[in-house]
């Protein structure tokens, strides 16, 4: 599955697809959902929930 994800264009997670399609992606630095907000709750509550930056940026575009 990793082989086919790195010859469709998608990043592969495992180490060997990884090493074998790394060219023909740019380096990125990484980040966990933990590191960024603090974990899965933190960024629901954030971005998800009512009120949340989804809906700012939802109710944005509609005026």
């Amino acid at each position: 599955g990793q082989d086919i994800a790195g010859r469709n264009y998608y990043r592969p997670t495992s180490d060997k697809a990884r090493a074998k399609y790394d060219k023909q992606f740019p380096k990125l630095t990484l980040f966990t959902i933990d590191q960024a907000f603090g974990g899965w709750a933190s960024a629901d509550k954030a971005h998800f929930a009512d009120g949340g930056s989804f809906d700012q940026i939802y109710t944005a575009k509609l005026k």
